[in-house]
C-alpha cells in the first residue's frame, strides 16, 4: 500500500490518437506510391499511385529529350511538382525525359531508364534528343 495522499495518471484524448494514427497512414501511402509510365502509339500516360493520372497524346508532343535534372532546384523535390506551365512527376532520382508541347508547356517524367523511354517515343514517331551524359548512372 502507498502512502500517497493524491495520485492521478492522465492519458492522450482520443482525439490526438486518430490524428496520429491518420497521420501515420497518410505517410505510409505516401511512401509506397508508385510512379508508373507506359507509352503506346497514341498517348503517354503516367500514374501516380491511384489519385494521379496525366495523359499526353503523341500527336501534341513536338519533342521529347533524355536529361539530368536537379529534383530540388529544378522543380522543388520529387512527387507532382511545377506549375502548370512546367510540371515534373518524379519518385526518385536525378534522370528523366522532359516533354515539350505545341502549347510550349512542359512535361518532365522521372526514369530510372530514360533512355528506353525516349526511345520507346521514338518509335512511336515522336521527335527525340539524348541530352543526358554518355555515362549517365541508371538504377
Amino acid at each position: 500500500m502507498s502512502d500517497a495522499m493524491y495520485r492521478e495518471t492522465q492519458s492522450f484524448p482520443p482525439w490526438v490518437w486518430l490524428i496520429a494514427l491518420v497521420g501515420a497512414v497518410v505517410l505510409v501511402g505516401i511512401l509506397t506510391m508508385r510512379l508508373s509510365t507506359s507509352v503506346t502509339r497514341e498517348a503517354i500516360t503516367v500514374r501516380y499511385g491511384p489519385l494521379y493520372t496525366a495523359r499526353v497524346p503523341l500527336s501534341e508532343i513536338t519533342q521529347a529529350e533524355a536529361i539530368a535534372y536537379r529534383p530540388i532546384r529544378d522543380y522543388g523535390g520529387w512527387g507532382i511538382r511545377g506549375t502548370r506551365k512546367h510540371r515534373a512527376l518524379n519518385a526518385r532520382g536525378d534522370l528523366g525525359v522532359l516533354l515539350t508541347r505545341k502549347d510550349g508547356t512542359t512535361v518532365l517524367i522521372g526514369s530510372a531508364k530514360p533512355r528506353e523511354l525516349l526511345e520507346a517515343l521514338r518509335s512511336a514517331g515522336v521527335t527525340t534528343e539524348d541530352k543526358l551524359p554518355i555515362v549517365a548512372k541508371q538504377f
